[in-house]
């Protein structure tokens, strides 16, 4: 059974056959993977209800899955990425109508400046690999907040490091110690709405694994985080004009 609220599975036909056609010279898992709607399970769970009529910035997006799967109700969603062949994948999608009110661009994370401030922004599969650094960008892309608007990304635990470096497939990923995230998160004014263990998304022996993890020792690989921005960030003495948005 689909989630409610999820795509008709012709839809979905049409997007896998769009995301096969651009990307055929690609791994058929990493098209999978992509149009698996279980990667926005928790997202959905945090934010669904705030997405409905939301200003949202997609960052490092990929090929348009969080617009197709989890916010056609958005106001606007502007993405990026700096993969070239997203373009034309993104100008499909769009005259198809599978996406919409979307805008892309180009870009990389750290060159990207946003034109205006966001209801919500969503950083999605980005921070497990080592040449991304969380902090840099969380400091960058907090700025771009609307009062009470809220910060979304997912980002792998230090503990559970050992335990992946044991089977050989650590060693392309960076890892945090989450306190150390949490407290970064409050330094920039926004408070932790939520942080919560991933169990996967691939089900079956994978998830059953990752449930057994987290109940014999309660880590996970990877954790999602929702950031809030407070509002007095916008209200505060002018003797503190580098709090100001």
């Amino acid at each position: 059974m689909r989630a409610e609220g999820a795509r008709p599975e012709v839809s979905v036909a049409v997007y896998r056959d769009c995301l096969y056609r651009h990307f055929g010279d690609r791994e058929p898992r990493e098209v999978e993977f992509f149009i698996n709607e279980r990667r926005f399970d928790i997202l959905r769970d945090t934010l669904g209800q705030h997405l409905v009529g939301a200003d949202i910035l997609n960052v490092a997006c990929g090929p348009f899955a969080l617009e197709f799967y989890v916010a056609p109700e958005a106001a606007s969603v502007d993405s990026f990425d700096v993969d070239e062949a997203l373009s034309p994948l993104h100008e499909e999608l769009c005259a198809r109508g599978l996406v919409q009110r979307s805008t892309f661009r180009t870009a990389d994370v750290m060159a990207y400046e946003p034109r205006r401030n966001y209801d919500v922004i969503i950083i999605n599969d980005l921070f497990y690999t080592k040449y991304v650094d969380f902090y840099p960008i969380a400091e960058k892309y907090v700025r771009y907040l609307k009062p009470g608007g809220r910060l979304y990304f997912d980002i792998l635990d230090e503990r559970a490091g050992p335990i992946w470096a044991a089977f050989g497939k650590d060693e392309r990923y960076r890892r945090y110690d989450l306190e150390d995230v949490s407290r970064t998160l409050g330094a920039h004014g926004l408070s932790v709405e939520a942080r919560i263990p991933s169990m996967g998304i691939k089900g079956g022996l994978d998830g059953m694994m990752r449930r057994l993890m987290w109940g014999a020792s309660s880590i996970a690989n990877n954790f999602i985080f929702v950031g809030r921005r407070l509002a007095w960030m916008v209200a505060v003495p002018l003797g503190f004009p580098e709090l100001l948005p």
